[in-house]
C-alpha cells in the first residue's frame, strides 16, 4: 500500500477505542481495577459507561509506538500538522503546568502575561521559576482583560536578558484575540519559546475565517487547548500540542507531564478526545461554520462587547447588573450563562445554540432589562496591582505553611472563572 494511502487509513482508525473493544469483545474475567469491574452501581450511568472505564489493562501496557494512546495522539498530530499532539485527563491545567515544568531547561525566568490562568502561577512554584510580569491592559467599563501589547513585550525582551520563555492567553476568557504572529515573531528574534494558552480557542481553527486563525497556526511553540470548553468532548479532558520541536523535545513534555498526570488516567476521557477528532475530521467541523453564521446574527441583536471570538457574548445593560440580570434568566426563564458579574455577563455559543434558542435568550433578555432592577453593590472586578515581588512564589508559597503575618502573598487566589491571579505567591501585600 503507498505511504499516502497508509496514512489515510491511520487517520481514519481509533486505536484507543479499538484496544478497549477488543478487550470487551473477550469477556474477560476481572481481576483489576477499578473495583466496579464494569457492574453500575446505580441507575443513573448507562452501564456501557462501566464497561469503558478500564485502566491499565492489557493492550495498553505496551511501550513506545505500539502503545494506542501514543498512536492516537500522532493520528491527532498530523490531523492538526504539529509535532505531537499530547492527550490531557486532568484539563489544560496540567498541560499548562507541564509546560512551566519544561521551560526550566531554559532558565529561570519568564515572561507571564498578566492575565495568565492560575494554573500557570501554580506551576511557577513547581518549577521554581520567576515571573517577568508583562502588564496587559485592563478595560474598566466591561470589567476585563484587553489583548496583550506587542509594544510591552518588546520592551520587556529588550531590557530582561535570561529569559526562559513567554506566556500569554489568547483567547481570553471574554474572547479577546492578541496578535500572536507578532508576539511569536518577537519571542523568536530573541530566541526564546512561546506558549499559548488556548484553552478558550480550539474551534478558532476550524471557523473558515481569514482573520481568525489557531495559536497553532500563528508561530506559537506549545498551545494547550481545553477540548470540553470548545470542541465538544467530556469535561476535564484537553490537548497539549508541541507545534514544533525548535526549543522543546518529545521527552522534554513527556517526562514534564509524567510529574502532574495521574498513572491511572480515564479512558472515558482518553476515548471522548479520539472521537472528537475524529468528529472534526468526518465533518470537516462544519459545525463550526453553521454556528459561526448564527452567532453573528444573534450577537448583533444585543449591546455586547467587541470582541474578536464570536462564540463568547459579553453583554451589560445600564440598568441591571449582569448578576441580577443573569439570575433573572435563570429564575424566569431557566435560561443557564457562563458567568455573571456587577458589570455583565457571559454566553458562550455551544453545539445546542440554533435560530429558536436565540430568539428565546433575545426576548427573555430584553423583557428582563426592560423591567430594570436595582443594581448590586458596586465591586471591584479590577484584579490587584503588581505590587513589586519580595520572594520568588516558590519560596513565598513553601514560606506560607511556616510562618504568619507575612508582608507578601503565600496563596494563590484566583476566583474560576476566569482564574487569573488576584493575589501572586511573593507579591507584596497590598
Amino acid at each position: 500500500m503507498p505511504k499516502k494511502e497508509e496514512r489515510k487509513q491511520a487517520s481514519l482508525s481509533l486505536p484507543i477505542l479499538t484496544t478497549l473493544k477488543d478487550f470487551l469483545l473477550k469477556e474477560p474475567v476481572r481481576l483489576h481495577v477499578p473495583f466496579h469491574s464494569g457492574i453500575a452501581n446505580n441507575n443513573i450511568f448507562p452501564k456501557e459507561i462501566y464497561n469503558l472505564d478500564i485502566s491499565e489493562v492489557s493492550g495498553y501496557d505496551v511501550e513506545g509506538k505500539d502503545n494506542p494512546i501514543f498512536q492516537s495522539e500522532k493520528i491527532t498530530a498530523d490531523y492538526f500538522s504539529v509535532s505531537h499532539s499530547f492527550y490531557l485527563t486532568g484539563g489544560a491545567s496540567s498541560g499548562l503546568l507541564a509546560s512551566m515544568i519544561a521551560l526550566n531547561k531554559y532558565g529561570k525566568k519568564v515572561i507571564l502575561a498578566r492575565n495568565v490562568h492560575k494554573s500557570v502561577i501554580n506551576g511557577l512554584v513547581l518549577a521554581g521559576l520567576e515571573p517577568v510580569w508583562l502588564d496587559v491592559d485592563f478595560i474598566d467599563e466591561w470589567g476585563i482583560f484587553s489583548r496583550v501589547n506587542p509594544e510591552k513585550l518588546n520592551k520587556i525582551l529588550q531590557n530582561d536578558k535570561n529569559l526562559a520563555g513567554c506566556v500569554i492567553v489568547s483567547p481570553t476568557y471574554e474572547g479577546m484575540i492578541s496578535d500572536v504572529k507578532e508576539i511569536s515573531m518577537l519571542c523568536h528574534k530573541k530566541n526564546i519559546p512561546l506558549i499559548v494558552d488556548e484553552a478558550h480557542g480550539a474551534h478558532l481553527r476550524f471557523l473558515n475565517n481569514k482573520n481568525l486563525y489557531s495559536a497553532i497556526q500563528l508561530g506559537a511553540d506549545l498551545v494547550v487547548q481545553s477540548w470540553h470548553k470548545s470542541l465538544g468532548s467530556l469535561t476535564q479532558s484537553g490537548v497539549l500540542h508541541l507545534v514544533n520541536e525548535n526549543y522543546f523535545a518529545y521527552s522534554d513534555i513527556k517526562r514534564s507531564l509524567d510529574l502532574v498526570s495521574s498513572t491511572s488516567p480515564s479512558f472515558l476521557l482518553l476515548v471522548s478526545l479520539e472521537l472528537t477528532r475524529k468528529y472534526l475530521q468526518d465533518t470537516r467541523g462544519e459545525i463550526f461554520i453553521k454556528l459561526y453564521e448564527r452567532a453573528q446574527s444573534f450577537r448583533e441583536k444585543l449591546n455586547c462587547l467587541q470582541n474578536n471570538d464570536p462564540f463568547k457574548i459579553y453583554l451589560k445593560y445600564k440598568n441591571i447588573s449582569g448578576i441580577n440580570l443573569a439570575y433573572e434568566l435563570y429564575a424566569k426563564y431557566s435560561i443557564e450563562i457562563e458567568s455573571a458579574n456587577e458589570i455583565g455577563l457571559l454566553l458562550l455559543i455551544g453545539a445546542s445554540f440554533n435560530d429558536e434558542i436565540a430568539d428565546r435568550i433575545i426576548f427573555a433578555i430584553n423583557d428582563v432589562s426592560c423591567r430594570g432592577l436595582p443594581r448590586q453593590a458596586p465591586t471591584n472586578v479590577k484584579p490587584n496591582a503588581y505590587n513589586g515581588s519580595l520572594l520568588s512564589p516558590r519560596e513565598a508559597f513553601l514560606k506560607g505553611f511556616q510562618e504568619k503575618d507575612l508582608k507578601f502573598d503565600t496563596d494563590i487566589i484566583a476566583p474560576c472563572p476566569p482564574g487569573y491571579a488576584t493575589n501572586i505567591p511573593g507579591n507584596k501585600k497590598c
